[in-house]
């Protein structure tokens, strides 16, 4: 059953939900550049909002609940009973915050967060290929990319359709943010239903520590191209109105390596080599 608030808390929740329609994906100092062989970085002057924001988005410890995926979101703490009865499907972008990376060509690329400064951050990541969209826009795209643009808001009710049912709606979910699968957001502007016109983003892993103030790993070989880290925190059980607005420091590094080929790969090669060799032998022979 869903929990009953006084006005006042309503109010203040919903004074922060507007807050969070204004929120653009950006990566304004949270740009690594190109990764090169060797290469190794680390941002530490940044932080997260809330400590349950890629629990949201990942949706593992989550039970769907009909009743409440038909309501419009107006208090953190009234969409959580129980065990972690929720109505998402995706996460809130707000709750996390976007890196950015470049490869020219395949790297074994390992990233690290840690909570900073005993933030009590329990930190995790996802790491997707795609990038927002970044000034100067496309026309007719206005703004940076937002949960709570007409064009995001018409990709997150298809998506809601197809996981949940046709009755349901981009009400079902908390925004776009998928943290364990692909997603795409859009900005004010771009027209609903057009699914070229998004940003797109392509699930490539992720990391997830059970651990406040710890720190979480992982190591992914990429293609070339254009990368984003989306960070926050995995603290479900701690998911409150309070906690909705706090903030959690973080550090995060990134470090890259030329990728060692598979021992498949040594014997193709071994293999190639060994042709030519013989067809240099029996052209020399004839």
């Amino acid at each position: 059953m869903q929990t009953r608030i006084s006005k006042a808390v309503a109010g203040a929740a919903l004074l922060a939900a507007s807050a969070c329609s204004f929120a653009h994906i950006s990566y304004s100092g949270r740009n690594f550049g190109t990764l090169t062989d060797g290469s190794a970085a680390a941002i530490a002057t940044q932080t997260v909002t809330s400590n349950y924001g890629w629990a949201d988005a990942s949706d593992l410890n989550l039970v769907f609940n009909s009743a409440l995926a038909t309501l419009p979101r107006t208090d953190e703490a009234a969409f959580v009973s129980g065990t972690g009865t929720d109505d998402l499907y995706l996460g809130d972008s707000h709750k996390g915050k976007a890196f950015r990376f470049h490869l020219d060509s395949a790297m074994t690329v390992t990233i690290t967060e840690a909570a900073r400064n005993g933030s009590g951050l329990t930190p995790a990541f996802s790491v997707y290929q795609g990038l927002a969209a970044v000034s100067p826009f496309t026309p007719p795209q206005t703004s940076a990319d937002h949960d709570f643009a007409v064009a995001s808001e018409a990709w997150r009710t298809s998506f809601a359709q197809a996981v949940a049912g046709a009755g349901y709606s981009y009400l079902t979910t908390n925004g776009s943010w998928n943290a364990l699968g692909n997603w795409a957001v859009g900005g004010d502007g771009e027209p609903a239903g057009v699914p070229s016109a998004l940003s797109t983003f392509t699930y490539k892993g992720s990391a997830a520590s059970t651990t406040a103030n710890g720190t979480v790993s992982g190591t992914f070989t990429l293609g070339a191209g254009d990368y984003t880290i989306f960070v926050g925190g995995n603290n479900l059980a701690g998911k409150s109105l309070a906690d909705s607005t706090k903030s959690y420091a973080l550090t995060l590094g990134v470090s890259a390596v030329t990728p060692v080929p598979e021992p498949q790969t040594w014997l193709l090669m071994g293999v190639g080599a060994g042709l030519l060799v013989l067809r240099r032998h029996l052209g020399a022979s004839l």
